[in-house]
Parts: C-alpha cells; structure tokens; sequence
C-alpha cells in the first residue's frame, strides 16, 4: 500500500484536496471489486504546519509532517493570485528541503499541481529541471525561479522522482500518472474511464487566454496594447508601429520584454490567434474567414501558427471548446407558444 501525504494550509483550495482523496479512493473501490477483497492501494493522509484547520464549514485534522512516514507527497492548489501571496506559497516548504531530498533519495515520490508548484519550486529541488505549473502565473513562476526550465506546452512533466502538473484541474492527470507508476498502465486507463478523464489531455496550451495576464502599470505601453488590439487584420511591422509611438524600434521592443516578457511581433501574433479561438468558439464563421479577420492571407500558415499556438487545429478547437445550442428538455410545440402568446 502506498501513503500519500497531502500537504495543506489555511489557504488550500478544498477541491483539490478532496478530489485527490476521492481519486485515490475511487482507486481503492475499484482495486477491491475485481479481486473481491478488503485490501487497499492507497492511503491519503493531511499533511501541514498546523494540527487543525478551520476551512469554511469543515473543520480539517492535519498530521505533523513527518515524511519518513509517506511514500508520496502531493502538493495541491493555493488560493494565491498576486505576487506577494505566490512568494509566500513558495516559501511553504522550504524548512523542509532537506526531508524532502531524503525521500527522493529513498525512491520516494513528489508532485505538486496548480500554484503548489510554486511551493515545490521554492525548495530548490526543481533547479535545473524542467517544470510545468499553472498557465496564467507563468511571468511569476519564471521571475521568481529562472533556474527552473518551465514548460507549459505539457499537462504533466515527469522529471526523476518529482512530478508537476498546470492549472487547477490537472490533478485527474497528475493522479493518472501516479497510478500509471505505482501500478500499471491498464489499471490507469481503465480509472480514466471510471473518472471520465481523458488521459490524452497532455497540454494546457489550448487553455491559455491573455485574458487572465498579469497586469503592468506601463500606460504608454497599455496604449500600444489597446492599438494593437484594434488594427489586428491590418498588415502592421516592428518599425510602423515604432513610428507611430514615437519611439525606435529597440525602445519598443525593450518596454515589451521588460513588461510582457516578449517582443511586439510576437504578442501581436498572440492577440491575433486569441481572437481567432474567440470567433471559432462564438461563430461558425469557416476557417478562411477566420483568418481574414485577424490580418492572415494564407490559410496554410494561419493553420501552422494555430496549432503552434495551441496544439489543435482550427477544426479541433471549435470541437473542444465551442458551446452547443442548449437543448430544452421539454419542448413546447408551435401550438402550444401560440396560444402562450
């Protein structure tokens, strides 16, 4: 039987804990039907600084954290959204850096999801390693640990003994992965279908929205953004758009990397396709239209920059992610609205 420790604070965010609960409970239900026995495969077990938590309604009892007694340790999801709450997540578990190293010393496992990646971060151990973490606090992630290789094209990273996953919901994938290594690929594929989890989702880039970027106070640059924002279909180069703020081009280009952490061009291209998965989702405008409106003349290249940009094709995209006209479950009939009206 392996344990898994769930490391939790006053700020964890409840449905990641018990969603990697039931996960591994559900593993048990399952293990005991088809071999008609009591025996178990897992174990969760609350883990954190404090014996007990009050968090909202449920009062939570939490164990000291000795590791020596754990197999794996989870690191869930914080409510954390600004960078001074992201450093304090990051500095969770950095008095126990050296427990940590012993149990990946011993073979042992860790793994931490959405903004606990921040926290795993923090101890150092992901130094030189690559690493995934939660899509919309990348620029934090990456100022807070450039010696971490950060990677958000992957759903889940897998480096040595040390697990991450992306945003909120990929803990269903992280515990996939878990069961994967600690059992057998049949056995995982076969809990994807009990927990209606598809286990080929291994990336968060059709996820990621510039909606939800971090904010700067540049107002010059802000300006830019709102230009660019408006003028996408339009043919536009590095030095129109320097000419038209009054600035050179490496003026431009260094507010851009200072701020946004990539160049003009490359944002705009990134506004462009964020408008193209906004008209795919909400129209059904065809793929060449699409382009049309967002400045692309070849329908090849827009394709290529689509799926770079979000590993699907137009088509799969407004597959995944498009809404279908809501169904009514009792239908009135044509006689029945006239006589309403």
């Amino acid at each position: 039987m392996k344990r898994i420790g769930i490391w939790v604070n006053q700020d964890v965010v409840m449905s990641s804990v018990t969603g990697v609960i039931d996960f591994f409970t559900f593993c048990n239900k399952y293990w005991q039907l088809i071999q008609h026995s009591d025996q178990l495969l897992f174990d969760t077990v609350l883990m954190g600084p404090q014996a007990e938590l009050q968090h909202g309604p449920f009062t939570i009892k939490v164990e000291t954290a000795d590791f020596s007694q754990i197999d794996i340790l989870l690191i869930p999801g914080f409510y954390a959204y600004n960078s001074k709450d992201l450093l304090r997540v990051s500095q969770e578990l950095h008095p126990y850096k050296a427990k940590l190293q012993l149990m990946l010393q011993q073979g042992k496992w860790l793994g931490a999801f959405c903004n606990g990646t921040f926290a795993l971060a923090g101890t150092g151990l992901l130094d030189g390693l690559q690493s995934t973490s939660v899509w919309f606090f990348k620029d934090y992630f990456r100022q807070m640990f450039p010696q971490v290789k950060l990677d958000l094209q992957q759903l889940v990273v897998q480096q040595q003994s040390i697990l991450t996953g992306g945003a909120t919901t990929s803990y269903l994938n992280l515990c996939l992965r878990f069961v994967e290594l600690c059992m057998d690929t049949a056995f995982a594929q076969q809990m994807a279908k009990i927990m209606l989890t598809d286990p080929n989702r291994t990336s968060q880039l059709p996820y990621l929205s510039l909606q939800l970027a971090p904010q700067h106070k540049d107002a010059k640059l802000a300006e830019i953004q709102q230009y660019l924002q408006a003028h996408l279909a339009e043919p536009l180069s590095l030095e129109q758009l320097a000419e038209t703020f009054a600035m050179t081009p490496r003026t431009l280009i260094r507010r851009f990397k200072q701020h946004l952490d990539e160049t003009p061009m490359a944002y705009l291209q990134r506004l462009r396709i964020e408008r193209a998965k906004s008209l795919l989702e909400n129209t059904l405008w065809t793929a060449e239209e699409i382009m049309q409106q967002v400045g692309y003349e070849d329908i090849s290249s827009f394709r290529k920059l689509f799926v770079h940009y979000t590993s699907l094709t137009p088509k799969a995209y407004r597959q995944k992610f498009m809404f279908e006209p809501q169904i009514h479950c009792c239908p009135v009939s044509a006689e029945q609205q006239g006589s309403a009206a």
